[in-house]
């Protein structure tokens, strides 16, 4: 496999500014040479190949990232690739569940960008993604995609946010979002609100279908959802626990005085966390609790039963 990027914006078939290929461990000339191609930096890998052989140039490439200018010539190209002028990179790691602005701080502490310039930028959805087109989306909160990802120094900020947001459109390519969301009668934004809620109550991996099923069970029955995360999002500020005030805070997030789903994600979730909103359990759960060991949750459809595990875990 092999990653090909570039640094020029817009469509068509020939680059308009400089280009950026990949050279990983196990490439060869002839693969560099189609990725050359593919980039839009060649005219032909077939010719390249014949061009480099027939003046016997050094083949022996370097790994890393390069940037190269459309129409280069065959030596200009392989001089970079074996001296290992690769561009210099920075790599940005986004753990599952973060918020808008905890992914700026996680983006300002890897890079040149400060935390409220890719705030800014993250708060804009003219990124030409469809996902992005509804009325009632406002922000890229819930699609900046949780992974590692690696930047030539000097990308921008609405770069960053473009690249998150196309790994959003990568991972979720396999998904039958269309299929759920007329099964679930919710939008793709509705579903990726239901995934960050999943996310930030799940204890582990396993129970995220039967959180999901819990989340549907409430919503069908007219049930407030009464999600902790939610409140802490609407105080935008970290809390250990949370006190009788802050479930009355005045704010379309807060679940406990709002039925049915908040208006957007809360974090960007995992893509299990997607599939799970997407595939629910069949259960008719409707209460759950962290049991005291942390690592699990309680769940039932009876309330008493609900309030006994609650305080048995000691919350």
């Amino acid at each position: 496999m092999y990653f090909i990027y570039t640094s020029a914006i817009g469509g068509g078939d020939e680059p308009e500014g400089p280009v950026g290929v990949e050279v990983v461990k196990g490439d060869t000339l002839s693969t560099v040479a189609t990725k050359l191609e593919e980039a839009g930096v060649i005219g032909s890998a077939f010719v390249f190949k014949l061009e480099t052989r027939a003046e016997g140039n050094d083949t022996s490439i370097k790994t890393g990232r390069y940037t190269f200018s459309p129409g280069a010539d065959t030596d200009a190209i392989l001089s970079k690739l074996t001296a290992g002028e690769a561009v210099p990179t920075v790599s940005v790691t986004l753990p599952e569940g973060l918020t808008l602005p905890e992914t700026a701080q996680a983006v300002a502490e890897s890079t040149e960008i400060a935390a409220p310039e890719f705030e800014s930028a993250a708060r804009r959805t003219d990124y030409g993604y469809a996902f992005l087109e509804g009325g009632e989306i406002e922000t890229t909160e819930g699609y900046l995609f949780p992974r590692r990802y690696d930047f030539e120094e000097g990308v921008t900020a609405p770069q960053v946010v473009d690249r998150m947001l196309g790994q959003y459109l990568i991972e979720t390519e396999g998904l039958d979002v269309a299929g759920a969301a007329e099964r679930l009668n919710l939008t793709e934004h509705e579903l990726v609100s239901v995934a960050s809620l999943i996310e930030r109550e799940s204890a582990n991996a396993g129970e995220r279908p039967v959180i999901a099923s819990v989340i549907y069970n409430r919503i069908r029955k007219d049930m407030p959802l009464q999600i902790d995360a939610t409140i802490q999002y609407a105080l935008k500020r970290p809390k250990e626990s949370l006190s009788y005030a802050d479930l009355k805070v005045d704010s379309p997030y807060n679940t406990y005085e709002n039925t049915g789903l908040p208006p957007g994600p809360i974090c960007s979730p995992s893509l299990q966390s997607l599939q799970a909103a997407m595939d629910p359990a069949e259960t008719d759960n409707l209460y759950y609790v962290l049991k005291a060991n942390g690592e699990e949750h309680f769940f039932t459809n009876d309330y008493d039963a609900f309030l006994r595990a609650k305080e048995e875990a000691g919350r």
